[in-house]
């Protein structure tokens, strides 16, 4: 169970990290989504990641301003959704306390293929740095070279 002192520990983290809550994670059918809570203007998603498949972010509460990997940043309002390209870095940045956002996948198995069954090894919100990023990149492009050369 949280005590308070756990739960003030947390605050003063996430304050002092300036990241953004993450509340639920769930899905029904093929629909999966996740919850983010900023509660100060400036949190943020981190330095920025990228996803292997497209996603629709829905933002329900205040603002944000998003930069994604070769595009100038566009500033959102709720309500509204914001969508994202896979393999493109993107960033969110609160522009106003208490910002609430959701990100929604379709649920996918472990080759790609849209499903129902979620299995806890494909959980469509694997979020790749700038270093797992290159590292799938190149494996990619490496077994593209083997079949190519077979």
């Amino acid at each position: 169970m949280l005590t308070k002192d756990d739960f003030n520990w947390l605050e003063n983290k996430r304050s002092h990290y300036n990241l953004s809550d993450t509340n639920q994670l769930g899905f029904y059918g093929n629909v999966w989504v996740r919850s983010h809570i900023y509660r100060k203007a400036g949190d943020t998603n981190g330095d920025g990641h990228y996803h292997i498949f497209n996603h629709v972010s829905l933002l329900v509460k205040g603002s944000v301003r998003v930069e994604v990997e070769g595009c100038e940043p566009t500033r959102y309002m709720a309500p509204t959704f914001i969508i994202i390209d896979k393999d493109k870095k993107h960033k969110v940045t609160a522009l106003e306390d208490d910002t609430i956002w959701y990100c929604v996948f379709a649920l996918r198995d472990v080759d790609g293929d849209i499903t129902e069954v979620y299995s806890g090894d494909n959980s469509p919100y694997t979020a790749l740095s700038d270093k797992d990023y290159a590292h799938m990149k190149l494996q990619q492009l490496e077994q593209k070279t083997v079949l190519t050369d077979k």
